[in-house]
């Protein structure tokens, strides 16, 4: 895991040598279980997260109920980059889909090294401008009174982030039907009709919870 870090972790990077071997220096690797909570909305935000591998399903909710938004994160992805320098907690859950690698480091520490580092400052800005692309992307495609187009956004948003390419466009962790229909905003009975519909017309195939996307030209979203 640390030679994952080492090798993927941009941060690295772009930091002069002191600040790099501080920043190593501080940096701590576990593994997690399926299931494992991270942090949950409401925690001390005293953390920054690199995942090496695996994929977390972030989650957010209101005392209601009324209102639930979830996303995925996976491999390589530092988080969360929100709230740097102001806010206290976390504002959202983490939860570990399958079981995970992950680095991490102290918040405190990462914000003085940005502060002493303009590149590194840079570039860590820059993935916030990416978190915010894709959050606008998903408010685009996502909000639109028809359920069933909701689905197949929401299948084209994951495969462009989390799909890996092989013979065919393939997500290479598990996605449940239920964070299907929490991510795109409808049912799990929506969901199950539109993948049935989907298989049937061979875009996609979804077995043993994995989503292969046989026709991914049906999945480009227009940007």
């Amino acid at each position: 895991m640390r030679e994952y870090v080492k090798d993927n972790f941009d941060c690295l990077k772009v930091l002069t040598q002191e600040n790099r071997e501080r920043l190593e220096e501080n940096m701590y690797y576990r593994t997690f279980p399926k299931g494992q909570i991270l942090f949950n909305d409401g925690d001390l935000r005293d953390r920054i997260f690199v995942l090496c591998s695996g994929l977390i399903r972030i989650e957010k909710n209101d005392q209601t109920d009324s209102f639930f938004y979830t996303d995925f994160i996976s491999e390589g992805e530092l988080f969360p980059v929100n709230g740097l320098f102001e806010a206290a907690c976390y504002d959202f859950s983490a939860i570990a889909v399958t079981e995970i690698e992950v680095a991490y480091v102290a918040t405190a520490v990462l914000e003085q090294l940005m502060v002493a580092d303009r590149e590194l400052l840079k570039m860590i800005v820059k993935k916030q401008g990416r978190v915010l692309e894709q959050q606008v992307t998903r408010m685009q495609y996502c909000i639109t009174s028809s359920a069933h187009d909701r689905v197949i956004n929401t299948l084209a948003i994951l495969m462009k982030k989390h799909g890996k390419l092989d013979e065919s466009w393939y997500i290479p962790y598990p996605i449940m039907i239920n964070d299907l229909a929490k991510f795109s905003g409808t049912t799990r009975e929506t969901v199950s009709q539109v993948l049935k519909q989907l298989i049937k017309q061979k875009k996609i195939s979804y077995q043993y919870k994995e989503l292969i996307f046989i026709d991914d030209a049906f999945f480009q979203l227009d940007e």
